[in-house]
């Protein structure tokens, strides 16, 4: 049992102070029976941390009321009951997308005001109102594929996943465009400093790239809008010398999405004429293709670049995606098995990664 107290004695204005609390009933009656067998005040304040006004101050009230427990009343009472608390809390529970007003109008207690429901909530929950995440829909369909896919390489070994070519296309903009945080006074926040200047349609570039745990391979500019032309001059120029340069040719397996032009009859037979040995993909899926994640680093890793051109954002893009440590690809590869279990935990719906 403690109760800690400031030593110097503060203005104090009434009600109980922010921080202070009542000791219990079992904590007053225990103070009362050292105290009745003999101890003093200062031994009783030194070995149980507890201040000699507030160990007089429940003396003093067993010698006038024979009790220590609090008058009956006494303080603002409570305006819900357990049950009542209970019944908050189940129906948020029930439904995550309710609102404290919706609550408050509906759980049949008069006088509840959605301030109270927020209330009872942060009393008695860890729950906190935030907005929700945006995640690709995923239909009932592709949500049983997408689980069948993970259960059916379950067994694949990490050493197996290091054999993959991840691969995508990702767009990147002249200037980063994500929120920053900065410290500042509230007659700060609009100081040059502090604030970051958007454009509303800044100049982008798409990219293709590549990466195993072995190390990334090629990034390349695509012009315009690719199309599977464009796409066959990639893995002629680009994906073959990626394998090449990573794997020797030999023992690698390629990934690409379900983009029509990568799943293109033309596609299909460049992929046969070369050997390319391709995964099956499932749809709407890219919480499994950690070269997502590569994307958003090296996003983030360039937030600080003053391009001035496309031609000048592609440069600076290659110069951050050949400085990746190795030991992020590979902990990206090795990310795979923990990635399949959480499809399937989550029954197909989109994950975390």
């Amino acid at each position: 049992m403690t109760r800690t107290s400031p030593r110097k004695k503060q203005q104090h204005h009434g009600g109980v102070k922010k921080g202070s609390k009542h000791l219990c009933l079992q904590s007053k009656q225990f103070l009362l029976g050292l105290y009745n067998a003999g101890m003093t005040y200062k031994d009783i304040s030194s070995n149980y941390q507890v201040p000699r006004a507030t160990l007089s101050r429940i003396i003093k009230k067993f010698k006038e009321t024979k009790t220590v427990e609090r008058k009956v009343g006494s303080g603002r009472p409570r305006k819900t009951s357990e049950t009542d608390d209970h019944n908050l809390i189940l129906a948020i529970k029930r439904d995550r997308s309710t609102t404290a007003v919706e609550v408050a109008k509906n759980c049949g207690i008069p006088g509840i005001s959605p301030r109270l429901v927020r209330l009872r909530i942060a009393e008695q929950t860890q729950l906190k109102s935030c907005f929700k995440t945006s995640k690709p829909f995923i239909n009932a369909k592709n949500r049983k594929r997408r689980v069948k896919w993970c259960m059916n390489r379950l067994h694949y070994t990490k050493e197996q996943w290091r054999r993959f070519l991840f691969s995508d296309e990702s767009p990147f903009v002249l200037r980063f465009n994500k929120k920053l945080r900065v410290w500042c006074n509230s007659n700060e926040r609009y100081l040059p400093w502090a604030t970051t200047g958007t454009v509303k349609h800044d100049r982008k570039i798409m990219v293709w790239g590549c990466f195993s745990a072995l190390g990334v391979g090629n990034l390349c500019m695509i012009e315009g809008r690719m199309d599977q032309y464009q796409y066959h001059s990639i893995i002629r120029n680009e994906l073959i010398p990626s394998a090449q340069k990573l794997f020797q040719s030999s023992n690698w397996t390629f990934q690409q999405d379900n983009d029509p032009k990568h799943t293109a009859r033309s596609t299909v037979r460049l992929f046969d004429e070369l050997d390319i040995p391709v995964e099956e993909w499932p749809a709407q899926s890219p919480d499994l293709n950690p070269i997502e994640n590569l994307w958003a680093h090296l996003n983030w890793t360039l937030r600080n670049r003053k391009c001035k051109n496309e031609l000048e954002l592609f440069d600076a893009l290659k110069n951050g995606w050949n400085a990746i440590p190795n030991e992020y690809l590979v902990a990206l590869a090795d990310s795979m098995p923990e990635r399949l279990n959480a499809v399937i935990d989550n029954k197909g719906y989109p994950t975390k990664y």
